[in-house]
């Protein structure tokens, strides 16, 4: 129960409620405000109607009998039905009818309270009319009213106008009760959509919370297309790269200790033999033992080189310089390789463009080791007369290289990963296809670090294109 009030449906549901709160508090308070302005407006013109009535009543009384006489009852009566208190003036200020106590006790204050109208009839003013606030008009006694006789111990009850107040408190009471009705049922709506938006958020937390302990296997189902959609996806691609990532470090470990195990082997064979004097330290022993040495050296400095490039500090020594010269650097350092296996180097370095302008911004050395990968790769799958063409082209923003060869070729579902560290095509894992599998892993680190991009297309027993892209200016 403790944990739920720290759950994040709670707070859906305080948030909710808070906002609900402040939205019904300020329609409340605009609304009685609003009302209230009304009510006053409504007054204004209810009062403004009966006065006008009161006035009409009186002008039409002298206009028929032509004097007052007789108005006192017709003044009591008016000031009855009207609840208010009526004094009728002549034209020298003197009462004719004079203003009663009023309800409340007090005696009436003309320039204050009481409202003063002129009576005017055939364009000569005849009177005026005093007319009091409202609820203004004295307590009558019930002999007053000859259709009702007196009832012991009762006074006659006043008959009064609705009061408008009734009707902003009426309207104030079901604005509340309708906005808790509503909160209510809101509050119930958000638990219930919230708690189903939340299970998705659950299942991810015990996702993690698996994949933290080491099942990398853990997956959710995506259930919308929403945030958490999205949040769920993107957990399943980090499972995804987490899993992959934990296979190639497995894989990474197997295959170092392979192919270290196999020259150290046959370091250790020679060696026992020579000391047993099965084999003679001569000539061939010594060049065997030191090609075995050599691949353990090579190996592991194309591992150092691969952990340099994918760390967060790896620098690169950048300096302009022309492509076309380090690319026909490296072509001439492979040369005599390729023509020991009859493979033919042909190379088209593009249109002369090596001004200090179109230089490339590069490490030279960390860019011949990219093509040593590539000729190598290349040279390695490439059979006897093959050929192995190398091109250079360069547009308004970036220079393009490519690495040809009309080899076997690499299949379709292998291209994907032949970046990755330590893939290899060929599945019999035999040294004489070439390396381990970290060369165009760390092509492709160091082109990256150039700000460049490499890719590679191939067709199955045809060849195979490596281009590699490095911008111009950056």
């Amino acid at each position: 129960m403790t944990r739920w009030f720290f759950s994040l449906q709670f707070r859906l549901i305080v948030a909710f409620a808070f906002v609900l709160m402040l939205a019904l508090a300020a329609v409340g308070m605009y609304s009685g405000l609003a009302a209230e302005r009304e009510v006053r407006d409504v007054r204004k013109a209810s009062d403004e109607a009966l006065l006008a009535r009161i006035h009409e009543a009186f002008t039409e009384y002298y206009a028929a009998k032509g004097n007052w006489s007789g108005v006192a009852g017709t003044v009591e009566r008016v000031s009855y039905l009207t609840g208010r208190d009526i004094a009728l003036l002549d034209t020298a200020g003197d009462p004719i009818v004079a203003a009663k106590r009023s309800s409340r006790g007090d005696r009436p204050r003309e320039k204050e309270d009481y409202t003063t109208s002129r009576i005017v009839v055939d364009g000569g003013h005849v009177a005026s009319i005093l007319v009091g606030p409202a609820a203004s008009r004295p307590t009558f006694r019930p002999y007053r009213v000859p259709a009702r006789g007196p009832v012991q111990g009762e006074a006659l009850r006043e008959i009064q106008e609705p009061s408008l107040r009734r009707f902003t408190d009426t309207a104030f009471r079901s604005l509340l009760w309708s906005g808790l009705g509503a909160g209510l049922g809101g509050i119930l709506l958000v638990s219930l959509l919230s708690r189903r938006m939340l299970r998705s958020v659950r299942r991810l937390t015990d996702a993690a919370q698996e994949l933290g302990k080491g099942d990398l296997s853990q997956r959710v189902a995506v259930s919308g297309r929403d945030e958490i959609g999205e949040l769920t996806s993107t957990f399943n691609a980090m499972a995804e790269g987490l899993e992959n990532a934990e296979r190639q470090r497995r894989n990474m470990v197997a295959d170092v200790a392979h192919e270290l195990r196999t020259p150290l082997t046959n370091i250790r064979g020679y060696v026992e033999a020579m000391q047993d004097g099965v084999l003679e330290a001569d000539e061939a022993t010594i060049q065997n033992i030191h090609q075995q040495t050599m691949h353990l050296s090579n190996l592991i400095e194309d591992l150092r080189l691969l952990a340099e490039t994918e760390a967060a500090d790896f620098q690169l020594d950048l300096a302009p310089a022309s492509l076309s010269e380090v690319v026909a650097r490296s072509l001439d350092a492979f040369r005599p390789q390729a023509q020991a296996k009859g493979i033919t180097i042909t190379f088209a370095p593009g249109p002369d463009r090596a001004t200090p302008e179109r230089q490339v911004n590069m490490d030279r050395t960390r860019i011949e080791q990219v093509m040593s990968n590539l000729l190598q790769n290349a040279i390695a799958h490439t059979p006897a007369e093959g050929r192995v063409d190398v091109s250079i082209e360069e547009s308004e923003e970036a220079v393009s290289v490519t690495v040809a060869d009309t080899g076997e070729g690499i299949h379709s579902d292998e291209l994907p990963h032949v970046f990755d560290r330590l893939y290899r095509v060929d599945p019999s894992r035999t040294r004489s296809t070439g390396g381990v599998g970290l060369g165009l892993t760390i092509a492709k680190q160091l082109v990256e670090a150039h700000a460049g991009a490499i890719r590679v297309e191939s067709t199955l027993d045809k060849g195979s294109k490596f281009t590699f892209t490095l911008p111009l200016d950056w």
